[in-house]
């Protein structure tokens, strides 16, 4: 996998630096956000735009585990700490560092700590994607670590943008181009025996846009099974936009990136509702 365009000198460091303070600390983690993105991307050799997003979910027991994962850091790696935030550090170099904990430390699918700033955050399905929806990758850095599969990112980004719209609409881009991606980046999941179906004469012929879009859900379905609040939650999230239409500012995201028509950024949300009922 080659990542030149994540900057992975850099990316090395933070690597290093994180890997060994959660081994030292006993901690499990994965990668989420737009890194997990940017590698699902770089294996598939898409062109994408590059990030300057670290993020890592820890699954962590209490305040006073994760706060050993920070002064390890501090420590022995010369990270920093940042004000106004307390789950992001800087890594020696500069790059901002997402370190969101989850797990035994949750209360009601958030974390929140006693201080200034921004000290809560929401995670919810953090835990299902860590239980279904990672994928263990082999990095050019020489590192080898669970990432979140490009199915968990769109679940985690759908439930992002519906925590706080005003702040993610990115996430709604990013939900566009992937389900614009899939199919080049996935095509073996695709045609894997259980999504063979989706190619029979006996069903509605659809796209290959709208097949990933249908997969998409069916993976989202499956990583979140075990939890039916969080499953209705996506279905409502899903379906809140497709009522909206046009007035949906998700929607309007979704056209903006890839340059759609409303009739076809809300036919992709409908595939991956059905997706998730199927």
């Amino acid at each position: 996998m080659d990542l030149s365009n994540l900057r992975e000198g850099e990316l090395k460091e933070i690597f290093d630096g994180l890997e060994e303070a959660f081994q030292a600390t006993g901690a499990d983690f994965f990668i989420i956000g737009a890194l997990a993105k940017d590698i699902w991307y770089a294996k598939g050799d898409v062109v994408s735009r590059q990030t300057k997003d670290v993020d890592f979910a820890v699954l962590v027991g209490s305040q006073q585990n994760y706060e050993a994962i920070r002064n390890y850091l501090k420590e022995n790696k010369n990270f920093l700490d940042t004000k106004g935030n307390s789950f992001v550090m800087l890594s020696p170099s500069g790059i901002q560092v997402d370190i969101l904990p989850f797990g035994e430390i949750e209360i009601d699918d958030g974390v929140t700590f006693v201080g200034g700033g921004l000290d809560c955050i929401k995670v919810n399905g953090f835990m299902e994607v860590y239980q279904s929806g990672t994928e263990d990758l082999l990095l050019d850095t020489g590192h080898q670590f669970n990432v979140a599969t490009l199915p968990s990112i769109v679940l985690l980004k759908l439930i992002a943008f519906d925590d706080r719209p005003e702040k993610r609409s990115k996430d709604a881009r990013d939900i566009a181009d992937i389900i614009h991606q899939f199919f080049d980046l996935q095509p073996t999941l695709i045609y894997s025996e259980e999504h063979l179906d989706l190619f029979s004469d006996d069903v509605e012929e659809k796209t290959l846009l709208e097949i990933s879009s249908v997969v998409i859900g069916r993976e989202i379905k499956k990583i979140i099974s075990t939890n039916a609040n969080l499953s209705e939650r996506i279905k409502q999230i899903l379906q809140n936009h497709i009522d909206k239409q046009d007035e949906s500012l998700f929607i309007k995201n979704m056209m903006a990136e890839t340059r759609s028509t409303v009739e076809q950024a809300v036919g992709q949300l409908k595939n991956i509702l059905q997706g998730l009922t199927d």
